[in-house]
């Protein structure tokens, strides 16, 4: 996932930097690309203050309620928007794989047969098919964190490196945080916190704060819903609780993990941790993410499952408490 950029022309970075200066001051440069879904420079919800947001691509987790489909796999998948499509038959015509073909209202994908060459996309006359995904250079992404410093000038804020799971990016994800750090930049990442401890580890000498999830205290259960254990997540957890700020999230799922029995086992779970842990944002389950599995020619697990009320939210809240846990409603 790490591979040398190419810039326009067909030079590799290292071709063009011969006998001139790089980005940083250095001639034959190379420089590290990462996969990035999107890049959010004014948020709220990612982090203390007011976040740039760097959301990678990747992720070993399948969770049933994911609400960012296309942020899952590395490869950039082709998402169609119904709404913008004029049906004129010339990115069915363009196909090369014969993959497109109308059918009544809509235009369908054998996503079997797409190999993503991206003529569709050229020849669409209202931009209804895109590729979810950008190759970026280090560079690049660390240049428009920079133009965020104004932002915390007047609040709070920093970086926060999120995903799919940034950690799937991981040479990519502490490049960038060290590059931060080195600045001066307030750090953060949200994380499943799925991955070896040792790797973990590298990564907070660079770090100010965490935002992890907690998905199901039952290994069995958290397997189901999630596709992965939660052993060694729960392990990462405890020894970030010792080291950095800690913000866990819960995100509450109705018929997945909002029984009393889980709340109180998290709870109990919680007060177990070191003098970093901060508190845990309880995250109501929603709907929004639906849209894109349409797009993307998919089945969503959690169909039929409405979104939580406000009311239930603060009984969680309030069982939480009620065990001695400092729970935030997001």
């Amino acid at each position: 996932i790490i591979q040398f950029t190419r810039v326009p022309g067909g030079e590799s970075a290292q071709e063009m930097g011969r006998g001139k200066t790089g980005v940083r001051g250095q001639s034959n440069e190379v420089q590290m690309e990462g996969i990035v879904l999107k890049i959010d420079r004014c948020s709220k919800h990612d982090g203390p203050g007011v976040r740039t947001v760097v959301f990678l691509k990747g992720c070993p987790l399948r969770c049933l309620w994911c609400s960012t489909p296309d942020s899952q796999r590395l490869e950039p998948p082709l998402l169609h928007m119904e709404t913008l499509c004029a049906q004129c038959g010339r990115c069915v015509s363009s196909c090369p794989e014969q993959a497109l073909q109308i059918s009544g209202e809509n235009v369908e994908i054998d996503r079997e047969r797409c190999k993503l060459c991206g003529r569709c996309l050229e020849v669409c006359l209202n931009n209804a098919r895109r590729v979810s995904g950008t190759r970026m250079t280090l560079d690049e992404v660390y240049t428009i964190v920079d133009r965020s410093r104004g932002f915390w000038t007047r609040m709070p804020g920093g970086l926060t490196i999120s995903g799919g799971e940034m950690l799937c990016q991981f040479e990519f994800s502490k490049a960038l945080l060290a590059r931060c750090h080195e600045a001066g930049i307030n750090t953060n990442i949200e994380t499943s916190c799925f991955a070896p401890m040792e790797k973990i580890r590298e990564l907070l000498p660079y770090l100010d704060h965490v935002c992890c999830d907690v998905k199901h205290m039952d290994d069995a259960t958290h397997k189901k819903l999630t596709g992965v254990s939660n052993r060694q997540i729960l392990e990462n957890i405890r020894m970030i609780s010792h080291e950095k700020d800690l913000i866990l999230r819960y995100p509450v799922i109705p018929t997945c993990n909002d029984s009393d029995e889980n709340i109180e086992a998290t709870a109990d779970f919680i007060k177990t941790l070191g003098h970093r842990f901060n508190r845990v944002d309880l995250l109501p389950y929603h709907e929004y993410g639906t849209v894109t599995y349409q797009r993307l020619g998919l089945e969503y697990a959690l169909a039929g499952v409405p979104s939580i009320s406000r009311e239930k939210m603060l009984a969680v809240k309030e069982r939480m408490v009620a065990r001695g846990v400092r729970a935030v409603v997001a």
